[in-house]
């Protein structure tokens, strides 16, 4: 079983596509063979086994019965680029040939060719005539037993005469064939590189996307920049009979470090442009997805609404390198508007509102003053009337003497009218009646001087 807390080295390649299958007992030599950093880029049948190309070289996995891990640094030495059915690349490990395929992430062995160089024919690495010879053989022995008996018929059949007509083989025209140092094409415009090529004889000019991720590209396409290249600068190929293989990115983008390694770009100046510009050429630089916000507000926007809008602000800023795997945010305003938010008009202060007057209180000293209006209302209403007609109506003629002493006294006739209680009264005893109609009564109170009370009895 696989340890879960292990991470999988071919996770990030099986994601992208690749199919070779690698058996658990491979990945465990896998695993302790591969360095801190290094990720595996595409993985390859080898006969029996399997081959991993990583960003330091190959490892090669054997079969199932021994399953050891053999390290090959860079460069490869390639014998053979991608042919045949099954457009195998071969390499030299050791001496010995190994025949790569079957990668759906490097299906033509673009990869290979660029981690390693093609040993030319007169490379003293290449195996000996014999040797290839010999491999030949026991790799095709129909081939060679048909070969045999043709060889057999058509020397039984000639005869010893064959060369007596004199005529001398036809030379054959070797001059396309002949080998050539292999141009540098790196920094050159996509375009003109491949026409380039093609005039120094190469059979075959193809071109691919040098950063990371599937993206097309033709070799007559302008707006491209060469960034790698295989096979390699200065090495000695016949181009007659090979493939020129350009990797290049647009030229809004820098080459990446490595090859097929992440996008390196320039955010460009989207300010002042119109949103269906911006969003033009961000599309062309393939930076997705790009969200519209109101300048103001900060409120996400329809893109179909904010067509004609111009763009305020921008994030990443304009000039900062990025990955080429961020998302844009794009601050728009409307036609004519300010970018800059206006400040708010002040509101008027409202008007303090008056504050209500208080409802009045019944005032005790309006209509009655202490002993003077007590004394002036009780000599008015004891001598002017009732003292009068007390004193008209008594039969011992006390008319005078009952108004004198109810004038004075303010307690003749029923007593006086509209005194407040608490007011200062004269004399003790003496009755009146106050402004609601209550009986009152003068009173001696605590501090010796005389008031008005509430007369009980």
């Amino acid at each position: 079983m696989p340890d879960p807390l292990t991470p999988d080295p071919l996770a990030a390649v099986i994601a992208a596509g690749e199919t070779v299958t690698v058996p658990e007992s491979h990945r465990k030599a896998l695993r302790a063979e591969l360095r801190s950093g290094e990720t595996v880029r595409a993985v390859y049948h080898d006969g029996w086994g399997v081959a991993v190309l990583t960003d330091d070289g190959l490892i090669l996995l054997g079969s199932v019965l021994s399953p050891r891990a053999t390290r090959v640094p860079r460069p490869l030495h390639i014998l053979r680029r991608a042919s045949g059915v099954l457009d195998s690349v071969e390499i030299l490990v050791d001496g010995r040939p190994h025949r790569l395929h079957g990668s759906k992430i490097d299906p033509k062995g673009a990869l290979l060719e660029a981690a390693g160089e093609l040993l030319h024919p007169g490379s003293p690495l290449r195996p000996g005539r014999g040797t290839r010879l010999f491999t030949w053989v026991r790799r095709h022995p129909v081939a060679v037993t048909v070969l045999a008996a043709a060889m057999v018929v058509g020397g039984l059949g000639s005869g010893s005469g064959s060369g007596s007509d004199g005529q001398e083989p036809l030379a054959r025209d070797d001059s396309k064939r002949s080998a050539a140092v292999v141009a540098d094409f790196t920094g050159s415009a996509l375009d003109t590189a491949a026409a380039r090529a093609r005039d120094d004889g190469w059979a075959t000019v193809s071109a691919s996307y040098a950063a990371s991720g599937p993206r097309s590209v033709r070799p007559d396409e302008p707006g491209w920049r060469v960034c790698f290249q295989a096979p390699s600068p200065d090495l000695t190929v016949r181009p007659s009979g090979g493939t020129l293989t350009l990797y290049a990115v647009p030229v809004q983008e820098e080459c990446p470090t490595r090859l097929l390694g992440p996008r390196r770009l320039t955010m460009p100046d989207l300010v002042g442009s119109q949103f269906d510009e911006a969003s033009e050429t961000l599309e062309v630089l393939r930076l997705d997805p790009v969200f519209p916000f109101h300048a103001h507000t900060g409120k996400l926007l329809r893109e179909e609404d904010a067509e004609d809008w111009a763009v305020c602000r921008q994030h990443p800023e304009p000039g900062v390198r990025i990955l080429g795997s961020e998302s844009v945010r794009l601050w728009l305003i409307g036609s004519g508007e300010p970018c800059t938010e206006p400040s708010p008009e002040p509101k008027p202060k409202p008007k303090p509102k008056p504050e209500p007057k208080p409802d009045p209180k019944p005032s005790y000293n309006s209509t009655t003053g202490g002993g003077s209006t007590g004394g002036g209302t009780g000599g008015s209403t004891g001598g002017g009337s009732t003292g009068g007609s007390t004193g008209g109506g008594s039969s011992n003629g006390g008319g005078s003497t009952s108004g004198g002493s109810t004038g004075g006294s303010g307690s003749g006739g029923g007593g006086q009218a509209g005194v407040g209680f608490g007011q200062f009264c004269s004399p003790v005893g003496a009755t009146a009646t106050t402004a609601d109609g209550r009986p009152a009564k003068c009173f001696t109170g605590k501090d010796g001087r005389a008031r008005w009370g509430y007369n009980s009895g």
